[in-house]
């Protein structure tokens, strides 16, 4: 029990420390004018989807109309919605020239609508880059011109970042801290930058990506009908041998992910079992691993000596700092810190309850659009 204590901590460390710490020490920060030393601005088509946001797309539009950056082409698009979203981006597009709104009215086979959206205005934009974001961020003035001074600094094809969560009730912080941290680990965002195959990234809230090198493997057709788009767009360009980066940006991008804890658990219906390739087996693995890696630890310290549990209260004690350091990056508090626990099975939870959704329905019902299982997993990007 000594060794298997200080063994599993040995190898939590070094699953957990490397990328926490990578992202949090790694920020990317508002550029000034001054400090930037391109000669030439390329242009930048920004791409952003919406269906049923009305809530929330006047003001992310809006935000984007006050970008700094001196070469910007807005494309709105409006996907099959049922609410006012379409009259908003009409109204935006009417006092500024740049946007321009594309209406959807019908969804072809054999797409996901988001995913038909992006691809549909990514053929009609005329940018050097292509930036797809989600119509509820809210962009600080100079988000673009950081991000592309960034991106042609390090000779990349694409770049994501990170928005700061704007903070909701505590245990809706609690398990959205958790989200963030669990994401880092995931997808190891330290080698993401190295040709590991299995470390890609993509971000819904900021994907730029290089348009002719998007444009190279056809876009979105390969991941038309991939519930996971920004995640596969970013393995997609890994595959295809492009540079890219994740960094977090708390000062440039804002966003309210959902409105309750109870909006996370729901928000996740469509993502967790897809996120799992809709794999049962996938999902009892990774409840394993979540057990025995993050559970299990507790127990030890309250059955046997001190002496033999060393390995496990280390455990326990580096799984709170990392999540602490986490949630205060995300946007939470210190005051997370004592519910590492919660927070875990609160994930647990609504990955849990994606997959029984999931298969009680058949399929993924989102935006009142319904995707069957069966063309969901035919669809999937591997």
């Amino acid at each position: 029990m000594f060794w298997f204590g200080w063994i599993l901590f040995v190898g939590i460390a070094f699953w957990v420390v490397p990328p926490v710490l990578w992202f949090v020490l790694r920020q990317l920060r508002p550029v000034l004018t001054s400090d930037t030393d391109i000669s030439r601005w390329p242009r930048v088509s920004v791409i952003v989807p919406a269906r049923n946001e009305a809530a929330a797309v006047e003001q992310s539009l809006r935000s984007l109309l006050k970008l700094d950056y001196p070469d910007v082409q807005l494309l709105a698009v409006n996907d099959r919605s049922t609410d006012d979203t379409g009259a908003i981006m009409n109204r935006v597009a009417g006092d500024d020239p740049r946007c321009q709104v594309i209406h959807i009215e019908v969804l072809p086979d054999g797409w996901l609508g988001k995913n038909h959206a992006m691809h549909v205005a990514a053929g009609m934009a005329t940018g050097e880059y292509l930036l797809f974001t989600d119509g509820d961020v809210i962009h600080e003035p100079a988000a673009l011109r950081s991000a592309v001074t960034y991106l042609k600094r390090k000779r990349l094809r694409h770049l994501c970042l990170l928005p700061r969560m704007i903070p909701g009730g505590f245990f809706e912080n609690c398990i959205v801290a958790f989200f963030g941290f669990a994401f880092a680990i995931g997808q190891q965002v330290h080698l993401i930058r190295t040709r590991w195959p299995f470390a890609y990234v993509g971000v819904g809230a900021f994907n730029l990506i290089d348009a002719e090198f998007y444009r190279s493997f056809g876009g979105h057709t390969a991941i038309a009908m991939d519930v996971i788009d920004d995640a596969k767009l970013g393995k997609l360009v890994k595959q295809h041998g492009g540079t890219q980066d994740f960094i977090g940006a708390p000062d440039l991008l804002s966003i309210r992910w959902y409105d309750s804890l109870w909006g996370v658990v729901t928000g996740l219906e469509k993502n967790g079992f897809a996120a799992l390739n809709y794999s049962l087996t996938s999902v009892m693995l990774c409840t394993v691993v979540f057990f025995v890696t993050m559970m299990l630890p507790y127990f030890p310290p309250l059955f046997l000596p001190l002496s033999e549990t060393g390995g496990f209260l280390a455990t326990v004690l580096l799984w709170h700092v990392m999540y602490g350091i986490a949630a205060v990056c995300f946007g939470g508090s210190i005051f997370l810190v004592p519910f590492f626990p919660v927070a875990a099975w609160l994930m647990s939870f609504a990955f849990w309850r994606s997959a029984w959704v999931t298969l009680r329905q058949d399929g993924v019902r989102w935006r009142n659009s319904f995707y069957s299982l069966d063309e969901l997993r035919k669809g999937l990007y591997r």
